[in-house]
Parts: C-alpha cells; structure tokens; sequence
C-alpha cells in the first residue's frame, strides 16, 4: 500500500488559457490522477473555444480501479463538472471506492461576480457532493448560490455564511472574494470557528485564480501538513503574487513556473 496522498482531480482541461486542470497539474505535479471532466480549445472566455465530451464514467472508474490494485490513498477535488449525470457517477464512485477516498475537497464551480455561468441542472447537482465532502472552496458567488436562500434578496454576507453552514453543518469552508465594506478577503469557517482575512485588491481579472488558491491550499494543508490558517494564507499570498507578476508583464494570462 502507497503512503503518499495523491490527489484524483475531476476538473476541466483546456488547451489554451491557465486554469482548471492545467493549474492543477502545474502546482501540485506527479501527485496529480488527473480525471478530465471536459475538454476545451481554450478557456469559455476565449472567442471560439469548442468543447468536447469524453468517457468520464469510465475513466473514472478505470482510474479507481488502478488505484485499489496499488492501494493508494486519496483526496479526491472535484472541480468543474461537464454535466448533472457527472455529479451521479461520482456519488456512486465515492460509495463504491470509499475505502480509497481520506479525503473529499468540493470547489464547486457555479459563477462568479453575481453570475451563475453553469446549467441550472449543475448548480442543483452540488449539494450532494457537498454532503459528502468534509471541505468546499466557494467563492462568494457560489455561497450565495448554493447557500439555499431565495436569489435576488439583498443579504448581508453573514447571512449567506450561516445559511450555507446551516445547511451543511459539517462542512469546514473556505470562501473567496468575500466582501468587506469596500474591501475583499477571504473567510474560513473550520471545526466551529470561523477566521477573517482582508487583502489587497486589484482592479485585474484573470482567470484561474480560484484554481491557483484551490491548488495551494491542497499543497499546503494536506501535502504540507500546515494548519488550516496558515494554507489559506499561501494559497492567497501566491494568487496575489501571480496577478501581480501576469500584470507587471503585460501578460493575458496567469504564469505558473
């Protein structure tokens, strides 16, 4: 039996643009069952991008297989979903390979900025992988969403923590782009007590930064062994350093080296 934790991640890859799966692979390396859950010619905020379906079920499924016969141990991200009938397949494959699976970490990719940018049937597909999990990755869009409070209601950020917490009460969370007065940071609700962090906020957008807090935050946490707190806190300071370095740079896109 393998001692070392790998991580089987379920996310999306595309050629060109760095996020999802590339991210993934380029912060964390050999550690890395890579299960696509779509493929892509470019990020969806690429003009002309395509995607395509694969086998996911049975990659999923091959994939556990492997691991059993090595008698891996597992944290299994999930991250982008290509469908609702994704969410099923990995249900009946956390029942089925459970005694793989230490760990469950949901980022569970809905929108962003106010905007749901999934099928509604993904978005509903959610809260059952969440119930199985023991950490999520929201951001703040995703909390709101997910937190089971009607839509269009103006609420204070605390309201959708604690409805979010109510609804999955043993859940430890981080959320991202959370709102401060005017600022933005991060907070982490983990075994009953919750912690605040504001940051500095840039006026830049690039995708995959939720990618490269989630990558981090494996690394340190689980890989690492730091304490909840202080992974958060690598996982913002490198997406901060990034930004800044794609920004300096004249660059489209984050740079991962």
């Amino acid at each position: 039996m393998s001692s070392q934790l790998k991580i089987l991640a379920i996310h999306s890859l595309a050629t060109h643009g760095v996020a999802s799966m590339k991210t993934v692979l380029s912060i964390l390396g050999s550690r890395v069952l890579p299960v696509p859950s779509l493929y892509l010619t470019g990020l969806t905020n690429i003009p002309g991008h395509q995607k395509f379906s694969l086998p996911f079920e049975a990659m999923l499924r091959g994939s556990l297989e492997l691991c059993r016969q090595a008698g891996d141990r597992l944290l299994l991200y999930v991250g982008y979903l290509g469908d609702e009938q994704q969410a099923a397949q990995l249900l009946a494959c956390i029942q089925e390979y459970s005694e793989l699976i230490d760990h469950i970490l949901v980022d569970p990719v809905s929108g962003d900025h106010g905007k749901l940018y999934v099928p509604a049937e993904v978005l509903a597909s959610w809260p059952a992988l969440l119930e199985q999990a023991a950490w999520a990755l929201p951001n703040y869009t995703e909390l709101q969403l997910l937190s089971g409070l009607p839509p269009g209601q103006n609420r204070a950020p605390e309201e959708y923590v604690q409805a979010f917490h109510n609804r999955f009460p043993h859940l430890s969370f981080v959320v991202t782009s959370f709102p401060f007065s005017a600022q933005q940071g991060i907070y982490l609700l983990h075994r009953g007590q919750s912690f605040c962090w504001q940051h500095e906020q840039l006026e830049l957008n690039f995708g995959g930064t939720g990618d490269v807090f989630a990558a981090t935050f494996i690394q340190q946490h689980w890989l690492r062994q730091q304490d909840a707190q202080q992974a958060v806190k690598a996982a913002a300071a490198r997406c901060l350093l990034l930004l800044k370095h794609a920004h300096t740079k004249g660059l489209r896109q984050l740079e991962i080296e």
